[in-house]
This record gives C-alpha cells, sequence and structure tokens, in this order.
C-alpha cells in the first residue's frame, strides 16, 4: 500500500520522524517497506504490511497508530478534524433488505439530499494524487478519502435513478452488469450484487456499476457502508477478473463495526465540501443481523515470559498495551494476569500467543538474549524414514530415479465424495498401474533421456476398505531391441541387491517379470532397528542444472562399416564435428564384425543421434542436411562405408 507520509503526519502534528528515519522504525517493528519516494512536497512510502495486519493497516490511520506504538507516540483518531451535521427529513425513504446475511454482515445507507456535485479542494485532490488516484467528483474522491483514512471502502449512488429499496442479493444466471469504467460483467448464481431490487447497481465489495452512477447533475445520494464476506469477495474478484483497493481490503477481512464510523465521517466530509443550504442529511439505515460482541482475552507476565524467552515484568506488558489502546484489567490485585479486551479492528488477535507476539514485537527482539541450552535429548530415530534415505541410496547407485504418481485413481475400493475429476475419483489400491502408465510412458523418451533402461521405484500410500498401507515398488522397462539385459534379469539383480544391503526382503505382492511391489510396512517389520541416520549424499554433487529445450526433438539412426581396427570414437569424433551443437545426445547402439567374402573384415558401429534447438523447432530438411553431412564425411573416408 502507498502511505503519503505528510498525511501520517498530521495524525502527530508534525511530531514523526524524517521519512528515512520512519521506514527504518516500521521495517524493524511492524511491516516491510518496499521503499520511499518524493512526490511534490511529500514522500510516497510503499509499505507491504504483513497478513495479520491487513484487517487493520491498509489505510493510514492504521499505519500511523503502528507508529504512534513504535515511537510511544500518541496518535489522533482522524488526520483531521470533521465538522458536525444535523439530521432532518428526507423526501426519499430508504429501506435495507440483506437476503444471505453470512454473505453481507452489515449494510448501512443514508440518503443525502440537496447535493452539489463538482472539483474537490485543493487539499483532497493533493492527497489523492500524491498517491497516484485521479480526482473524480467531490463525493467520490470522499469516499476514496474514507478508504485511505480508515480502511472502509464505501460507495455512493444516484438516489434519483433507483427505487427507494436497497436489497443484497447473489445475481442469478446469464444477468449482467456495466461497471463504472463501462465493462461489460457476466454473472452466475456465486456473485453477490447490490441492487434495487431490479437492477444490479454495484458488483458487493469490488465495483460499482453504471446504473446509478454519479454525474454533475446529481442532486440526492444514497451512502453506503458495508461489510461482506472475505471469502467470497477473494472468489468474486479472481472469477471476473476485477482487482480494486476495495476487493484488496474486504478480502483481506475487516470489522462490521467499522462501517458505522466510517459512514458518520463521510457524511461530515461530504456536507463539508460538497453540501448546500439545502441539503438534509437522514437518518442511517443499519441492517447488523449479528452485531460482533467485543473480544476479550488473558494473559499474565508468566505466560507472556514463557512464550517469548525473556523476562518481562507486568508493568512494562501494561504499557505496551497501553501504547496498542488495549483495554485491559487486573484479574486480582494480587496476581499478574491480566484480561485484554481487543479492538474490533484487530481481528489478529485471537490467543494468547497474539498478544505475546505484540508484546515481543514492540519491547524487540533484539533484546531477547540467545540462551545456552545445557543438555539435549537424543533424537529420536524414525525407522521407516531412516530405511526409505538407505532404499533410495542403493537405488540410486543402481541408476533408479525415484517417482511420485498419483494417488487418485479411476478404479479402487474408496471413492471420493468431492473428486477433482471424474477419471481420478477412487483411491488407489497398488502402486503397480500407476507404475506401468509410468514406465510406459517414459519409454518413449528413452533416447532423450540417453539411458538404456527405465528404472524407476516409488513409495506411496494404498487404500483399501480395511485400511491405509505404504507399499514399495519397482519397475524396469526396456526400449525396443534392447535383448540383454532383459527387464526380469535386471528386477532380479536389484532385489538381490537390496536383500543383500538391508538384510531382507518380503515376498513380491504381484506377478509381473518387470515390477515388484512390496508391502513397506512389513518390511519394516523384518529389519533392525537403526542406531543412526545415513547423511552421506546421494548422486553426483557434481552434476550441474541445464535448462530444457521446450522445443521437441528428433531422432537419426547412422551405421558405418569401417576398416578392422577402427575405433568407435573416431566415428563419434565424426558425428560430433559435422552435427555441431543441434545435437545433444547420442549412443552407441549397435557394433559388429563381419568378414566379407573377399576376406577382408570390417568393423560395423550403429550410432543413435538427438537432435534438439533452444530456438525452435527442428524440420525434417534441416536434420537431413546434417546426417547428409555425416554420410558424406564417413563415405570420404577409405574403406569406410555407411550401411
Amino acid at each position: 500500500m502507498k502511505v503519503s507520509y505528510n498525511w501520517l503526519n498530521e495524525y502527530f502534528q508534525g511530531k514523526l520522524p524524517a521519512p528515512e528515519k520512519l521506514e527504518n522504525l516500521l521495517t524493524m517493528y511492524s511491516m516491510e517497506i518496499d521503499g520511499i519516494e518524493k512526490v511534490g512536497g511529500d514522500f510516497v512510502i510503499d509499505a507491504k504490511t504483513t497478513p495479520n495486519l491487513n484487517h487493520f493497516c491498509l489505510c493510514h490511520r492504521g499505519i500511523a497508530r503502528e507508529a504512534g506504538v513504535i515511537l510511544n507516540l500518541p496518535a489522533k483518531k482522524y488526520s483531521r478534524d470533521f465538522q458536525d451535521f444535523q439530521i432532518s427529513e428526507t423526501a426519499k425513504k430508504l429501506s435495507v433488505k440483506i437476503v444471505d446475511e453470512k454473505l453481507c454482515r452489515r449494510y448501512i445507507g443514508r440518503v443525502i439530499e440537496n447535493i452539489q456535485v463538482g472539483e474537490s479542494p485543493k487539499w483532497l485532490k493533493e492527497k489523492l494524487e500524491t498517491l497516484g488516484q485521479r480526482s473524480i467528483n467531490n463525493i467520490v474522491d470522499a469516499t476514496n478519502f474514507v478508504m485511505l483514512e480508515i480502511g472502509q471502502p464505501m460507495h455512493a449512488f444516484d438516489a434519483d435513478k433507483i427505487t427507494s429499496e436497497i436489497v443484497i442479493q447473489k445475481a442469478t444466471q446469464g444477468q449482467k452488469i456495466t461497471t463504472l469504467d463501462k465493462k461489460e460483467v457476466m454473472l452466475d448464481e456465486s456473485i453477490l450484487l447490490i441492487t434495487d431490487g431490479k437492477n444490479p447497481l454495484a458488483l458487493a465489495g469490488i465495483k460499482g456499476g453504471n446504473y446509478a452512477e454519479l454525474d454533475v447533475n446529481t442532486k440526492n445520494i444514497i451512502l453506503e457502508s458495508a461489510n461482506f464476506n472475505p471469502t467470497l469477495i477473494r472468489k468474486t474478484a479472481q472469477k471476473i477478473k476485477i482487482q480494486t483497493d476495495a476487493s484488496k481490503r474486504f478480502e483481506n477481512d475487516l470489522t462490521p463495526e467499522l462501517c458505522g464510523e466510517a459512514m458518520d465521517i463521510l457524511t461530515k466530509l461530504i456536507v463539508e465540501i460538497a453540501g448546500t443550504k439545502e441539503t438534509r442529511i437522514g437518518e442511517v439505515v443499519d441492517v447488523y443481523p449479528k452485531k460482533e460482541i467485543p473480544f476479550t482475552l488473558g494473559i499474565s507476565a508468566r505466560e507472556a515470559s514463557d512464550i517469548l524467552g525473556i523476562e518481562i515484568a507486568s508493568q512494562e506488558i501494561e504499557n505496551i498495551f497501553d501504547r496498542f489502546g488495549f483495554t485491559h484489567t487486573k484479574v486480582s490485585k494480587s496476581d499478574e494476569s491480566c484480561v485484554v479486551t481487543v479492538p474490533a479492528e484487530r481481528l489478529d488477535i485471537r490467543l494468547k500467543e497474539d498478544l505475546a507476539e505484540e508484546i515481543g514485537r514492540i519491547y524487540g527482539y533484539e533484546n531477547i538474549k540467545d540462551i545456552t541450552i545445557s543438555q539435549t535429548a537424543p533424537a529420536k530415530i524414525d525407522k521407516a524414514f531412516a530405511y526409505k534415505e538407505k532404499i533410495r541410496k542403493i537405488l540410486d547407485e543402481e541408476g533408479f530415479s525415484e517417482v511420485m504418481n498419483y494417488t487418485f485413481t479411476d478404479q479402487g475400493e474408496i471413492e471420493l465424495a468431492n473428486p477433482m475429476s471424474p477419471e481420478r475419483k477412487f483411491l488407489r489400491t497398488n502402486l503397480t498401474d500407476g507404475i506401468k502408465n509410468c514406465l510406459q510412458f517414459n519409454v518413449r523418451y528413452i533416447d532423450f533421456l540417453g539411458i538404456p533402461q527405465i528404472k524407476i521405484f516409488e513409495f506411496g500410500h494404498v487404500f483399501s476398505k480395511a485400511g491405509e498401507y505404504e507399499h514399495f515398488i519397482i519397475g524396469i522397462h526396456n526400449p525396443l531391441g534392447l535383448k540383454k539385459p532383459t527387464e526380469k534379469e535386471t528386477l532380479v539383480s536389484a532385489i538381490k541387491i537390496l536383500s543383500e544391503k538391508l538384510g531382507a526382503l518380503p515376498v513380491n505382492l504381484n506377478a509381473e517379470e518387470n515390477i515388484a511391489e512390496f508391502d513397506f510396512d512389513t518390511m519394516l517389520q523384518n529389519f533392525p532397528d537403526v542406531e543412526a541416520y545415513d547423511f552421506s549424499v546421494m548422486g553426483n554433487p557434481d552434476i550441474k542444472f541445464k535448462k530444457i529445450s521446450s522445443y521437441p526433438y528428433m531422432v537419426r539412426d547412422i551405421a558405418v562399416f569401417t576398416p578392422d581396427g577402427t575405433k568407435a570414437e573416431q566415428v563419434l569424433e565424426i558425428i560430433q564435428k559435422e552435427a555441431g551443437e543441434l545435437m545433444i545426445k547420442n549412443r552407441l547402439f549397435d557394433e559388429f564384425t563381419k568378414v566379407f567374402p573377399d576376406g577382408t573384415k570390417k568393423i560395423s558401429y550403429g550410432y543413435r543421434i538427438i537432435f534438439q534447438s533452444y530456438e525452435k523447432t527442428l524440420s525434417d530438411e534441416e536434420v537431413n542436411k546434417i546426417i547428409e553431412k555425416i554420410t558424406a564425411k564417413m563415405n570420404g573416408n577409405p574403406g569406410w562405408q555407411v550401411r
């Protein structure tokens, strides 16, 4: 949130320290400050408030109060004085109806008649423009001032364009609203509207509509000060892709108690800057279905000290509460416990730990000294974790990779009440089905991966009506043409190595030749207890990250007869030189010696070459030209012949 330094200073009658010092204090004790920018004769502070402070700090008063607590400097209730007003009879009689009290927790409306819409006074325009906001007219600017002053979003409707009834209700499917910036929004039953019983006037908590928009001819207005469900506002704003200053505040949750105060100061401001001799101000219509009860919380000096890890005197704690403006009373004269009445806007304070945090940050975390712990209990070894790590290290050394497949599948014994998709509405009963799909998928990319076999394993939970269990599985898949080692040979070898290094393995749960699934819970029972973790590094620490191209790769094979005595490296040297940077991998997949009828002995080398670009999709023509260059070069060597 962008904050005016001069505006903040008005709460203290010019007693704040310089902007740079204030920035450091707020950063150390309260919130992150992204920077300060000089704008005209003011400084704009870019404050990044933490989520727990957003209930009351997305406004100048909230940040001024934070600064006042830090500096032990009393802050005024408002940045300026507002002139009072008199209630009188209005021609228009307003009624308010909330259809769903969970979605609209409070709605206050007020009719003001015979006002003058026009240009805002200089002081108001300067405040808004300093913060990058465009001045629109005195009424709209006044609503924005109140929001920036105390954090409560406000709105005003042209009273002569609507009926006397305000209804807060859900939209209907297919309904539309045109916003103030002329954007047409399609609505459905999930979106809350402010209506006059028939016509949509505003997207509740987000943006006004153009149906009852103010203009230069507006004489009579209806003011709105309301409180909406924060989750609803966030979901709606994301759904319709409209984020506003109002929605940002509502989605962070505001106390409904703020509505009445905001209506009062907005009315005073409008009377001051838009009032006429004929202005009439009606009574508020306040629909507040479930009034908030002041929240109280007990804490003692002992509890606060235990939570923070430092001894803080009861008197010091009470002083900090006074600086925050928290009402507090002692349980008894002999007891250091006190009951704190939390201010309505402090929705972040609901636990003793929350109070302790407030005490700690103002007391100063730098005052909490390090304490040497004399003795610590030995860490308890998690047997399951320890053996998982051992298995991971063993299989990593054998060239295996760990995978994590979906827990949700298309079949099983336990069906989900609210599945993410109709294809995944059951909990899996085994790991075998998932590992099969994983093997089949990855074998298609085996050349790109540059490995001879797909060798993977997984730890995962399976579910049946009898309960939840943890399994362990190993899977092997050979590409076409690879005859040795077979999948079964690789699997048997891996299980043998595991059995030798771990001591035992239970019986395989399936009958697949290339897959072995085990009950990991049963495996643990057969293993001895572990006395210490193995913290050795798994894998090759020298391996560096390399970006993967987002473009598809292409595969080409080339085989060449060479004179007896030719080395594979000589063939590869030609391939590397002619292929250039577009070759990302190569693999010798075939080698044999052949004696020709004339008695000549030759060696055949077959290479698989993978081409890929980081800049574009390669064409067959481009790759074929490279293969032709390699072929020509090889055929140019005496006794060489590309097959």
